[in-house]
């Protein structure tokens, strides 16, 4: 399928969005397009109007677009604001008009949640901006309606928020997590933001199913990406592994009922947990692991030691951690000599009065996991999760449930998670809205490019931009370092604060990283009592989309019910 994203700055007058609009489609088709795309607001956005439409006017351009995309024979995508009334408040929409310049959708952005269309038989979903942050737009279409092609028209900082290394930090492991083509139009701005960058925008975008970039752009304007996909990559490989999985399959079913126009039952009110407020310090350890566990377990224990005099009330370790990340060491260790290992590692906890994280392989009712330990600072086991996404399957069977990832740290609610956990963000967007405010993901991973760096970055920020709070520790080399503590700090229109290495105001922020080398880092915040993303925040939004659809609220509240403690 040939595709057509155009990057075009968004002028202050109806007409001239509306002209620009009128020319590109032409062009698109004349190159062999099936479908052009457009960014949000890209025919009309009122707060940088300088002229006042009538709801007739914008209904009058709005069908001279679906004229003009029968007269190509062109699908075409883009967003508009409009009225339902002259009297009545601007409405972010989202449209699509097929190749006969039929309607295909027209949805309210934050309100109505769109379903997956055709595109000559390809199926796509559509969303606007903002709403990629909600697991009915982003995700569900391709998970429960076979969508292999994803389009989010955004209008600001759709693809460069991340800029230059993290830019498209949400989009690439979009694509991995459900192995379906990602794109992103946005439009590049000409005057500075608020983070002091001039140009900033653009960063339109097509990604393959795998997390490559196959076409991008940065701050160009009036310009489009021509581009062929792939449709045979978009295997959605990913979306049915998540789909199907035991635990998260009556989550994701409820989806689908919804989403396909059905109803499900109420689900009681829930409670988000609330936090102790107090400061926490982080001590992230990315140590080298050795094939020989004994020498592991010797460097665990001083590092224990050296972060508990340090004043540290975690210390975070990598996954496999004990024993390492090679299949025939993983393989060797019998569950009496992780049982040993065990127990000198909470000694040294309960001696340095600290939590400890700590992954290693260990057996449960005979078949071998892939554990993330938490011992807290008396020494006693506090819990034992098993990874949910096992991908070495010759080596791990994969845990059944989450709701051991959760624990506290002297009053603060808490989870764990390892390894490849981290493509299925529904974990910890569902731990969020139930209270989850520190999260801590760990890993053992060896990067085989600079590229799928930058993409396990991505992909690691991205998991923890639900928590408040937390860590990503990866072991050093011979595996790839790159650990981060991270705080979500500033936010919309919010410059950067102080103290933090990497601002990411649509994400979480980078307080300290590392190279690949050994090494511990240290990071203190305090914390509040609620995750300002769970239950109560997103009852807005969730409910006012009741209007127009009845059901999402309750779609999440039975997710956070399914993943609490």
């Amino acid at each position: 399928m040939r595709i057509a994203v155009v990057q075009s700055v968004i002028e202050n007058n109806l007409d001239q969005n509306r002209d620009k609009i009128l020319y590109f489609i032409p062009r698109a088709k004349a190159a062999g397009c099936e479908v052009v795309i457009f960014s949000e607001s890209s025919l009309y956005w009122s707060d940088i109007s300088v002229d006042a439409p009538t709801k007739a006017d914008i209904d009058a351009a709005t069908h001279q677009i679906g004229q003009m995309a029968k007269a190509e024979g062109i699908y075409v995508i883009f967003g508009s604001q409009n009225k339902s009334t002259d009297a009545g408040s601007y409405r972010n929409l989202g449209v699509v008009y097929d190749a006969d310049g039929n309607c295909l959708v027209s949805y309210v952005k934050n309100n109505e949640v769109p379903r997956a269309f055709l595109v000559n038989g390809v199926p796509f979903n559509l969303l606007v901006c903002s709403d990629r942050g909600y697991l009915e737009h982003s995700d569900l279409p391709c998970l429960a309606q076979g969508a292999q092609v994803i389009v989010d028209t955004s209008g600001g900082h759709g693809g460069d928020d991340g800029r230059p290394d993290l830019r498209w930090i949400r989009y690439r492991p979009w694509a991995v997590r459900t192995n379906a083509f990602v794109i992103v139009c946005n439009p590049p701005h000409e005057d500075t933001d608020f983070m002091g960058n001039s140009l900033w925008g653009g960063g339109s975008a097509i990604i393959r199913p795998d997390g490559t970039i196959q076409a991008s752009l940065v701050h160009e304007k009036e310009t489009m990406i021509i581009q062929e996909i792939d449709l045979s990559l978009a295997t959605r490989a990913e979306a049915e592994k998540r789909r199907s999985d035991p635990f998260l399959k009556p989550f994701w079913d409820m989806g689908k009922t919804l989403i396909d126009g059905g109803s499900v039952p109420p689900i009681p009110d829930i409670t988000p947990y609330k936090s102790q407020e107090r400061e926490i310090k982080i001590a992230a350890a990315q140590i080298a692991c050795s094939p020989i566990m004994g020498d592991n377990i010797k460097k665990i224990k001083k590092v224990i030691q050296q972060a508990a005099r340090q004043g540290a009330d975690v210390v975070v370790f990598p996954e496999l951690a004990v024993t390492g990340g090679r299949e025939e060491d993983i393989e060797s260790a019998d569950q009496t000599t992780l049982d040993a290992a065990l127990s000198q590692i909470k000694r040294e906890a309960g001696a340095g009065g600290i939590y400890v994280i700590v992954g290693m392989p260990y057996f449960v009712d005979g078949s071998r996991k892939n554990c993330a330990f938490v011992i807290g600072d008396d020494g006693s086991i506090k819990t034992r999760y098993d990874q949910l996404n096992a991908t070495r399957t010759d080596l791990f069977q994969p845990g059944s449930s989450v709701k051991n990832m959760w624990f506290q740290i002297k009053g603060v609610h808490s989870i764990v998670t390892v390894g490849e956990d981290s493509k299925w963000v529904e974990i910890a967007d569902l731990a969020a809205n139930r209270g989850m405010y520190l999260h801590f993901h760990i890993s053992y991973a060896a990067d085989v490019s600079a590229d799928d760096r930058v993409l396990r970055k991505q992909q690691n920020l991205l998991m923890l931009t639900y928590a408040r709070y937390g860590a990503v520790v990866n072991a050093a080399e011979p595996a790839s370092g790159m650990s981060m503590i991270v705080s979500r700090e500033g936010g919309h229109n919010q410059p950067a604060p102080d103290g933090v290495e990497y601002y990411l105001p649509y994400q979480t922020s980078i307080v300290k990283s590392t190279g690949p080398g050994e090494t511990i880092i240290y990071a203190t915040r305090k914390t509040t009592a609620g995750n300002n993303m769970d239950l109560r925040s997103n009852w807005r939004v969730r409910n006012r989309r009741n209007r127009a659809q009845k059901g999402w609220y309750n779609w999440i509240k039975f997710g956070a019910q399914m993943i609490e403690k």
